[in-house]
């Protein structure tokens, strides 16, 4: 077992890193919940795999509802989320109640925008049961929903009450979603551990320890800059462009962010900015875990990035890699953008 606690002004609360942990959920929810109802939002995958489960480990000790959504990105939906409300205040729900997040990263965002907005705002848990999650959404507070063919676009900060992960839940991933959620633990390892891109050329088994690793760097950053105004946008490292592309094509989330990242890496080595050294390092640790390395020319893109939630009063803050586990904020004003670009 991994404990990790993230340490904030308004909210610190615990990361529990442990095989089987499912199976005893009641003793965690206790410590950071007195009251009896718990509401759970889970998707119609995970639903067949984990959910009677949870239930049972639960139900001793809490009266157990849920709501179940379509599995997919297009839940992150208005739509979505208003079924979802209307469902849980239909159950019963009150300002008291705990609601938890039972999934991959589209249940954990869309629950924690409802824990966010619901009787402007309710306790919750995320049981994030992705690699994706477990390594991205789940932590530092980050909710939200797609909206006008951009990417959360619409969202708030809600830190959660505790963070349970259960590394066997990986166990049921198919190979191209296992993938998926290593998008964004090499990402980690790129800005901020190049200890963990030396362990990962090995593919060891993503156990306790690995995520443990990976983490601490999200840990770190969050802890520094919890609303994102500064060092935490460094966790945007491949995203700037990755979320474009994953919009606009059939890519998911970590796959994205690898293209990402290699558009980052070439525009940084043109800057004269990123060591060229990186591009090849990152390219073959992503390729090792079979993420695509296409080429896409930036060039393509940078409308779409304008209304990216990384432009802040008109100015891009573009993440580029210095050194292998080193990373630094560049900021562009949008409208000298493609004549800084087109310069390198």
């Amino acid at each position: 077992m991994k404990e990790l606690e993230v340490k904030l002004n308004t909210n610190s609360y615990k990361i529990i890193i442990e095989d089987g942990l499912l199976n005893h959920l009641s003793f965690y929810i206790k410590q950071v919940y007195q009251n009896n109802k718990i509401f759970i939002i889970t998707d119609d995958n995970v639903e067949k795999l984990y959910l009677n489960n949870v239930i049972k480990s639960l139900e001793k000790d809490f009266i157990v509802d849920y709501v179940i959504i379509p599995h997919g990105e297009k839940s992150k939906s208005i739509i979505t989320y208003a079924d979802v409300c209307e469902k849980l205040i239909d159950k019963g729900i009150k300002r008291n109640n705990l609601l938890i997040a039972l999934g991959g990263g589209v249940v954990g965002d869309l629950c924690g925008f409802v824990a966010a907005t619901l009787y402007r705002g309710l306790p919750y848990v995320g049981i994030p049961t992705s690699l994706l999650a477990q390594m991205d959404s789940s932590i530092g507070g980050k909710t939200g929903i797609d909206f006008y063919n951009l990417k959360n676009i619409i969202g708030a900060f809600k830190q959660p009450k505790m963070v349970l992960i259960d590394p066997l839940t990986l166990n049921t991933l198919d190979k191209r979603e296992f993938n998926n959620g290593m998008g964004e633990l090499i990402k980690h390892g790129a800005i901020g551990n190049a200890n963990l891109l030396n362990m990962l050329k090995s593919k060891p088994r993503i156990d306790e320890n690995i995520i443990a690793e990976s983490l601490s760097v999200k840990k770190k950053v969050v802890e520094a800059d919890e609303f994102d105004l500064g060092d935490r946008m460094k966790l945007n490292f491949g995203h700037t462009f990755g979320h474009a592309i994953e919009l606009k094509y059939n890519y998911k989330h970590g796959e994205a962010v690898a293209i990402g990242m290699l558009m980052a890496l070439r525009i940084g080595i043109k800057l004269k900015i990123t060591d060229e050294e990186c591009l090849n390092e990152i390219e073959n640790i992503l390729k090792l875990y079979d993420l695509p390395c296409d080429y896409f020319d930036y060039n393509d893109y940078l409308d779409d990035i304008i209304y990216d939630k990384k432009n802040i009063a008109g100015v891009i803050n573009f993440i580029f890699l210095t050194h292998l586990g080193e990373c630094v904020i560049y900021k562009i004003d949008e409208n000298k953008l493609k004549e800084k670009l087109n310069e390198c």
